[in-house]
């Protein structure tokens, strides 16, 4: 289960707001049995390893990229030919938005589909239940799109922190950093590390922190597909052909 602070973290709106700042992925995930990305500085080799390791996809995700979802994915209704006509109809620009906000109960789309098909005069029923999962399935591609960015860019960023980190774990003495990388020790403690030594170990945990944080942000592409689809046969099952 995500962490509802991470999702506020990301602060998503479906209209393409910013994306992430910071179920498995193939990067390392530094649990408690782990690997350090640092290692001590007499195995260099290793410390190369790490850094190798996270840098090599720039989708960290078990769940496979997919850059835009189509709507033979999810929809088995009337072929999706016109992309862009709703953007003209306010009624369907203000309910798509409102059914793909994750925000919104599975109970409340339901409710918001059948109240918006019960409207609909019978001779543009279907037509209009059709352009309204367009207007769904635009809105949540570009959801998955700024997500995804989000999520590379943290990626990156992990990259290069761990390329700084792994420079800064080679300036310390061998006996430094294996104190540093001792979560048993207290940073900061007078007399028993240096300074270097507490900036390492400060960085190295938060470091370490940040990249526990990537498989909860790679569930959410899988939650995004996963509420199209909801709403899609939802639509679906308000059309009379």
């Amino acid at each position: 289960m995500i962490d509802v602070s991470l999702i506020r973290r990301f602060g998503w709106s479906i209209a393409g707001a910013a994306a992430l700042a910071t179920v498995v992925c193939s990067a390392p995930s530094f649990g408690q049995d782990a690997e350090p990305a640092v290692q001590a500085p007499s195995s260099a080799p290793d410390t190369q390893s790490a850094v190798q390791a996270v840098q090599k996809d720039e989708w960290p995700c078990v769940y496979r990229k997919v850059p835009e979802l189509s709507a033979a994915t999810i929809w088995d209704g009337p072929p999706i030919t016109d992309t862009t006509s709703w953007h003209s109809d306010d009624a369907i620009r203000k309910l798509s938005q409102y059914l793909i906000s994750r925000r919104v109960k599975p109970e409340e789309v339901e409710a918001a589909i059948k109240k918006y098909a019960a409207s609909l005069p019978a001779d543009q029923h279907d037509a209009k239940l059709t352009e309204l999962f367009s207007a769904v399935l635009t809105r949540t591609n570009e959801d998955r799109k700024t997500v995804m960015h989000g999520i590379e860019k943290m990626h990156k960023q992990q990259v290069e922190r761990s390329k700084e980190i792994e420079k800064e774990a080679l300036a310390l003495q061998p006996e430094e950093q294996a104190e540093a990388e001792n979560s048993s020790q207290e940073a900061g403690v007078a007399g028993k590390e240096s300074d270097a030594e507490t900036k390492y170990k400060w960085e190295l945990r938060a470091f370490q922190e940040k990249q526990a944080n990537i498989p909860l942000a790679c569930e959410v592409p899988q939650l995004i597909d996963e509420r199209a689809g909801d709403i899609a046969r939802t639509i679906r099952a308000e059309m009379k052909s």
